[in-house]
């Protein structure tokens, strides 16, 4: 896989760096842009870069991974104002890249899976770019407490009062509207195919189910599988287990699939 850092101006006029990882493809591979994990208020393009790496190589896509702004200090809706400039970016400049922007997904861990999901919803009420697959792991959907979040008060990786703490820091003084908190749309119909995985034992667990469930009854193909007997971040944490190696396979998986149009 060949990596590559390059930056562009954001929209705020900041420097928005992006990682580009090149799988070993011909010219015009499928598109991927990465949303990492950190809670909003934490992260940076190396904390998924291994599974970027794998990503990119077994997927045979070229993926790029979005370093944007942090909350509190970069409230909504920074992170995901840089997240849809990385992927206008992206899609005008397909060319050089030698990507084909017929076949572009979207993914994000954690709360990058929120700012995806964002993404998506942006993205169809522009009526921009066909986005083939949005895959959503471990998301942060909801700033709202589920069941889940509320039994999940001391679990490892991620807890409740956790998320609800990283909600509040990038939320800041504005409403939890749906501008904000994917799972506040009113309307998912229209929305790209999705791919959700969610842990077993995650505070973030029951939002997920929510959220698969909610697409689908809108009509949206959607494929939602809990990994069981794991917890937030199994996957970063033990990235040599078996289940982990499965997982990322499986999201491989749904890349090939989804481009392979």
């Amino acid at each position: 896989v060949a990596i590559e850092t390059r930056s562009i101006t954001g929209p705020s006029g900041q420097r928005l760096d992006l990682r580009l990882y090149r799988g070993l493809t011909g010219s015009a591979a499928p598109l991927v842009l990465y949303a990492h994990g950190g809670g909003f208020v934490t992260g940076n393009l190396d904390t998924d870069h291994a599974q970027c790496v794998e990503l990119a190589r077994s997927a045979g896509c070229i993926l790029m991974s979005v370093d944007y702004r942090l909350a509190p200090e970069n409230p909504c809706p920074d992170a995901l104002d840089d997240v849809e400039a990385a992927f206008r970016h992206a899609i005008a400049d397909c060319a050089r890249l030698g990507a084909d922007g017929s076949r572009v997904a979207v993914m994000g861990r954690d709360a990058g899976a929120a700012l995806v999901a964002g993404l998506a919803q942006r993205i169809f009420d522009a009526e921009g770019p066909r986005i083939l697959v949005q895959i959503l792991h471990q998301p942060m959907l909801d700033s709202d407490a589920t069941p889940s979040r509320r039994e999940f008060q001391r679990t490892p990786g991620l807890n409740g009062p956790a998320v609800s703490r990283a909600w509040g820091h990038y939320l800041g003084h504005s409403a939890a509207s749906a501008q904000h908190v994917p799972a506040h749309r009113a309307n998912l119909e229209g929305l790209p195919p999705a791919f959700i995985s969610a842990a077993e034992i995650d505070p973030c667990r029951d939002e997920a189910i929510d959220y698969a469930n909610r697409l689908l009854h809108a009509y949206v193909h959607t494929e939602l599988h809990v990994v069981a007997a794991t917890f937030h971040g199994f996957d970063l944490s033990v990235p040599d287990w078996v289940v982990s190696r499965e997982s990322r396979a499986l999201h491989a998986q749904v890349l090939r699939r989804a481009f392979a149009v």
